[in-house]
């Protein structure tokens, strides 16, 4: 028998809402995060247009297919990929039975399934469906079963039964149908083979078990269960036809799937106790960053770092060989995706050094690049001339500490990553008073001993990932390369002052030459924005330092004018928090073309109670760097959602209010929890609050930073994305998160009018955002030239003295109920 049978295309898709059907009619569709989509994937690591289906007909024009896009047709890739069974791919054409999977977690299943009024196959309520298009398939003459217990005489039954006995196409997966009464009326050869008693067993077979028990499901609903017999597993889509009183299953093996997902998980296991046990030392990195992730048992016995300990540490604080070849080397693995045999120098915690044979791999996971280290050889001695050569170029060969070279190399590496990810660091450079003098009259022995002891105990008072290295015979240099605020290095140069100024008072104390420590703590980037300007400015504050000077006795060491500034701006934050010395002012933001107001920003001010107003730009950065933020910043957030909570219940018509949050703030674990408890302490609708972060927010951890932001929009806090234009700006930002609002940066604004770049860049900006459906904020507009060219280019709400100050609460109380807002130049 032979006729055209019809036939329709739908994904079986699953993902963190469930599992749901969506049937394919249209020439294209594109899929991902983004609202817009007609497919819509809910999940974190999908792109907002992750992926596009494209309609392909045949030579002929009867029959089509679909073909899978890796992105859109503009030709932007997604950010995790698209696999197909398994393999990555860029573009596949779509067969029965293929397995999709978007990223990580969101997958789909591509069926062509039988299509026909009378059947409505796969017709689930609640879901989003695509009406079914209609394409013909010729199909070959194939044998179908029928039951054996019942022959229908009704021509309409026996017309269907010869409909469904036509597609050869799904043979390969058994199909089998009941009446409502039990009895088997279809079964396709597929089912029959597969299931060899199911005509005796019946009802009590595995496959139709509880079918007819599930009445809820019989107004038309199709449900999805996983069914066991013996060691197979089937997945099994089951249709309640409520018209004819018919069930309908269609039925797929996924027994392999099973087994190799299973087979995975123990690999899983053996991989991480095999890891956990061996003696060799392994630890993993990120190629991106090169930040330490993971150690096994074997590295903290042959180096005796703890995972605690290297939790904020990077490949350059623990490898002491030559850096410049390091890296040649990291680079080799990555782009020739060879393995590496090499023999670094590791630094203990102790600062003792060990030479250990290195096998260096590349692994993917979660499409991110991983450097896997296998350390070996933990007793081995530098062995040739040459190595011990290399060894001393950057060593200290007496005390087997890095020397000058060393360390500015690393406070190179420090530097730059202080300054992309906007915190401080510190530099102690330290001097003992006398040593020449000290040399000279004392044997050699005795004065190596006391310089090794010495060391010993400097380094005892440091950090794990503080660098010491000697700069010269008498100068040391310390390296802090993240600090929370100047009182931290502070604290420790204090303790290392007393430590070591009691040694060498103990050593000297029956001597003629006594030794004195002289301390000089330099913070960056105020006392220098680069290695040069620091050492130079390290080296020149160690000169100044007068031992005798009340003041350094009281510290034991010397700060720069501008780091002892720091140091007392840090104590008076202090203060200030306990005293509540802070207060808030608002800014308005308004729509230039109707003269409403869209939106306020919450500012921080603070008032001392004898230095009167203290201007942001003295205090801000210093907060958001250190611990004090934390509470402060829970304080703005909670004042700023009662004092809008208030002008609602005073009849000021409600605006979306802006709080600022700091990088260090956003990265706290249980920051979500914390937005989410002040709404429901305050009362303020979620869509009321909108969180203004920054670039900065990104960089640590950029996927955590995607899937708390997407947390808080599907809670309808808004999100706005502050200083664009200023760093990088990545639109990748924009397009994984759904920010409500883009503010562009002041720096853009002041140069706008002289400036072309600028202008192309407003322009952009603004044809994104409609694009995306976000408002774009212009800020620090001060004048009504400035607005009109705004205006121009597309950007229609602005932020700035044009329209108002940053006001306390009472006067922007007092501006919010007054009808005409003005714009005046400032």
């Amino acid at each position: 028998m032979s006729e055209a049978q019809e036939f329709r295309h739908i994904l079986v898709i699953e993902d963190r809402k469930g599992r749901r059907i969506v049937f394919l009619e249209e020439s294209n569709y594109t899929i991902g995060r983004d609202s817009h989509n007609p497919i819509i994937l809910y999940d974190y690591q999908v792109s907002r247009t992750h992926a596009t289906l494209i309609r392909k007909m045949d030579e002929e024009g009867e029959n089509f297919s679909y073909r899978l896009i890796d992105g859109d047709l503009q030709g932007k890739k997604s950010t995790n990929g698209v696999f197909v069974n398994g393999h990555s791919t860029i573009s596949h054409e779509l067969k029965h039975g293929d397995s999709i999977r978007f990223g990580t977690d969101a997958k789909a299943n591509y069926y062509i399934v039988p299509s026909d009024s009378s059947i409505d196959l796969f017709n689930p309520e609640n879901l989003d469906r695509i009406s079914a298009s209609r394409v013909t398939l010729t199909n070959q003459s194939s044998e179908t079963m029928i039951s054996k217990e019942e022959n229908s005489s009704n021509p309409e039954d026996q017309q269907e039964l010869i409909r469904l006995a036509s597609f050869p196409e799904l043979s390969p997966n058994p199909i089998i149908e009941l009446d409502w009464e039990g009895n088997i009326t279809y079964i396709n050869p597929a089912a029959s083979i597969k299931f060899e008693t199911i005509h005796e067993d019946k009802l009590d077979h595995p496959i139709l078990s509880g079918l007819l028990t599930e009445y809820n499901n019989r107004q038309g609903n199709l449900f999805l269960r996983e069914v066991k017999i013996g060691s197979e597993v089937f997945e099994q889509y089951v249709h309640y036809l409520s018209e004819k009183k018919l069930v309908r299953s269609y039925i797929y093996d996924f027994t392999q799937r099973k087994q190799t997902e299973a087979q995975l998980k123990d690999s899983q296991s053996r991989y991480l106790a095999i890891l956990k046990h061996i003696s060799e030392g392994v630890f993993l990195a990120y190629a991106s960053n090169r930040r330490i992730i993971e150690i096994n048992d074997g590295f903290s016995k042959l180096l005796g770092y703890s995972s605690e300990d290297l939790s904020n540490l990077t490949l350059y604080n623990i490898v002491a060989s030559d850096l410049a070849s390091f890296n040649k080397d990291l680079t080799q693995v990555q782009e020739t995706k060879q393995d590496l045999l090499e023999e670094y120098l590791y630094r203990r915690p102790d600062g003792t050094l060990v030479n250990l044979e290195s096998s260096v791999s590349l692994i993917t996971y979660q499409n991110k690049e991983i450097f896997c280290f296998v350390l070996r050889n933990p007793n081995k001695q530098v062995s040739s001339t040459q190595d011990y050569s290399n060894y001393l170029a950057f060593h200290d060969a007496l005390l087997n500490i890095p020397n000058q070279n060393l360390f500015e190399q690393q406070l190179e590496i420090a530097i730059a990553n202080a300054q992309r990810y906007q915190y401080l660091m510190g530099v102690l450079f330290a001097q003992i008073e006398n040593w020449q003098e000290y040399q000279n009259q004392h044997p050699k022995d005795e004065s190596e001993k006391l310089l090794k002891n010495f060391t010993q105990i400097f380094q005892s008072c440091l950090r794990t990932g503080d660098l010491i290295a000697r700069w010269d015979e008498d100068k040391f240099a310390v390296l802090f390369p993240h600090i929370r605020g100047p009182r931290d290095p502070a604290r420790i140069t204090k303790k290392i002052s007393s430590t070591l100024t009691s040694y060498l008072q103990e050593q000297t104390a029956n001597k003629q030459v006594k030794l004195e420590l002289k301390l000089s703590l330099l913070i960056y980037p105020i006392d220098g924005e680069d290695k040069s300007l620091i050492t130079k400015n390290g080296l020149l504050s160690l000169e100044q330092v007068k031992i005798s000077n009340p003041n350094y006795g009281a510290t034991g060491f010397n700060l720069t004018p501008k780091g002892a500034s720091l140091l007392k701006l840090e104590n008076l934050i202090g203060t200030a928090v306990k005293e509540q010395q802070f207060f808030l002012c608002y800014q308005p933001q308004t729509d230039i073309n109707t003269r409403e107001l869209t939106g306020l920003e919450t500012l921080l001010r603070w008032e001392h109670p004898e230095l009167g107003k203290i201007t942001p730009r003295h205090f801000l950065r210093l907060t958001e760097e250190t611990d004090f933020m934390l509470p402060l910043g829970i304080w703005i957030l909670q004042t700023a959602t009662m004092q809008m909570q208030k002008w609602t219940h005073e009849n000021i018509s409600p605006l979306p209010i802006g709080v600022n949050i700091s990088a260090r703030q956003f990265c706290q674990p249980n920051f979500l929890e914390t937005i989410i408890k002040i709404l429901e302490q305050t009362g303020l609708p979620a869509h009321l609050l909108e969180l203004e972060i920054t670039e900065n927010c990104f960089l640590h951890n950029p996927d955590y930073a995607y899937q708390i932001l997407n947390k808080l929009s599907e809670q309808k806090v808004r999100l706005c994305f502050d200083g664009f234009g200023s760093g990088t700006s990545s639109l990748v930002y924009l397009q994984k998160v759904p920010f409500n609002t883009v503010k562009i940066s002041p720096s853009i604004i002041t140069q706008l009018d002289n400036n072309s770049q600028n202008q192309s860049l407003v322009q952009c900006m603004s044809a994104f955002c409609q694009g995306y459906n976000s408002r774009l904020v212009a800020v620090g507009v001060e004048k009504l030239e400035q607005m009109e060219l705004l205006r121009n280019l597309g950007c229609h709400q602005i932020q700035g003295n044009l329209l108002s100050r940053p006001l306390p609460s009472k006067d922007i109380t007092t501006f919010l109920n007054k009808g005409d807002h003005q714009l005046t130049n400032s």
